[in-house]
């Protein structure tokens, strides 16, 4: 089997990844907080080393401003139902996935925030035309890392810089991007930053979580134990604690630990194997005449979408998939993406590549598309 779909998670994780896995399940096997025995504090213990972890990898000083989730779904969901009041405005790019979109368009229909669509070019050619999306009630912008449907890198350090002349604080999606980028967010101006392990972070699916760059007091999205402060009849107001009720994750959040200390050590030899493997890629495609790729011009992380003139999007998958070769078909998650590229109501094809994939991978795709377009009118 062909995997190209590691956009959605990475298939396969590095060996050190499944060891701390199954050496959490089988000698510590307890949850942190819940239990003064000498196992309960040693699992706490490396609750709060994975903390760390992830601070030093997102460039923020305090471990206890990392707040662990199931996923960056859950993280933003958080973060925007905690910190957005009444009347606020929000900026957003028209790359965001769902899972930033709805929640703040739910809070729209709800009659509690307001929002604007940023258009595409203000953060390619004309970043300074931001100025004028600016209201006085603007009071976060809110930018993925790069688009989980085309690849474009879309959040940079400069539109963080253009809204904190105004004072407005910034929240970066990295669900997609993280691992093949390295945001920082003291140097890069991100206030709040929500991830997730099972990407290109190389974790494993059940864990993600929410960054800030100071101490976080908003409230808490679920209510529920939390391993200390028992006898109060809502979450204590103690910190990161207070935002983690319930047993969390710690098999995987243990081996997101190892995921984190793996990339930044293999991190040029892992770029740089996927960006022969891109330029393959994209060569290979743009020979194809039927095949019309989209916002190549754009600097990018691994993935790429495209359509078939003359077939849906559909049948591409399932011809695709019945040679053993995996790729991701329809919307993507990201309505706003698809509207941006024109492609909703068609939507496209995505091929999302990492180190693992080889040349040889590619060749079979390539060779399989060839068979799919022979005597295809290349004619919409």
């Amino acid at each position: 089997m062909i995997y190209f779909d590691n956009a959605a998670t990475s298939r396969t994780k590095p060996e050190c990844v499944y060891e701390a896995f199954l050496w959490y399940v089988k000698e510590i096997g307890v949850s942190p907080g819940r239990g003064s025995y000498d196992l309960g504090i040693t699992a706490s213990r490396m609750l709060y080393q994975c903390r760390k972890t992830v601070a030093d990898f997102f460039g923020i000083s305090d471990s206890s401003c990392v707040v662990f989730t199931k996923n960056s779904t859950e993280a933003i969901n958080l973060f925007l139902n905690g910190y957005l009041n009444k009347g606020d405005h929000v900026l957003l790019s028209p790359f965001e996935h769902n899972a930033v979109f709805r929640p703040l368009h739910a809070l729209k229909e709800k009659g509690r925030i307001t929002y604007t669509i940023l258009p595409e070019a203000v953060f390619y050619e004309k970043m300074e035309d931001i100025e004028a999306y600016i209201r006085p009630n603007t009071r976060l912008g809110v930018f993925t890392l790069a688009s989980n449907l085309t690849g474009q890198i879309v959040f940079s350090g400069r539109i963080a810089d253009c809204l904190k002349r105004h004072g407005i604080e910034v929240f970066v999606d990295a669900s997609q991007g993280a691992g093949k980028l390295f945001p920082d967010m003291a140097e890069d101006g991100i206030d709040y930053l929500a991830f997730t392990g099972h990407k290109d972070l190389l974790g494993l699916p059940g864990v993600g979580g929410l960054c800030s760059g100071r101490e976080l007091r908003i409230a808490p999205l679920i209510q529920g134990g939390t391993g200390i402060r028992g006898d109060s009849y809502t979450n204590p107001e103690i910190y990161p604690d207070a935002y983690e009720a319930g047993t969390l994750n710690m098999p995987a959040v243990w081996a997101l630990k190892s995921a984190l200390e793996y990339l930044p050590k293999h991190r040029e030899r892992m770029l740089e194997k996927e960006r022969q493997l891109m330029e393959e890629l994209t060569a290979s495609l743009k020979g194809i005449s039927q095949v019309e790729l989209y916002r190549m011009e754009r600097e990018r992380v691994s993935t790429l979408c495209f359509r078939v003139r003359g077939l849906r999007t559909d049948e591409v998958v399932r011809e695709l998939s019945r040679r053993d070769i995996c790729v991701r078909g329809g919307l993507h998650c990201a309505v706003l993406a698809h509207e941006t590229l024109g492609t909703k109501k068609t939507g496209a094809v995505r091929i999302s590549l990492n180190a693992r994939n080889t040349q040889e991978e590619i060749q079979h795709l390539i060779t399989a598309l060839k068979e799919m377009t022979a005597g295809v009118s290349d004619i919409l």
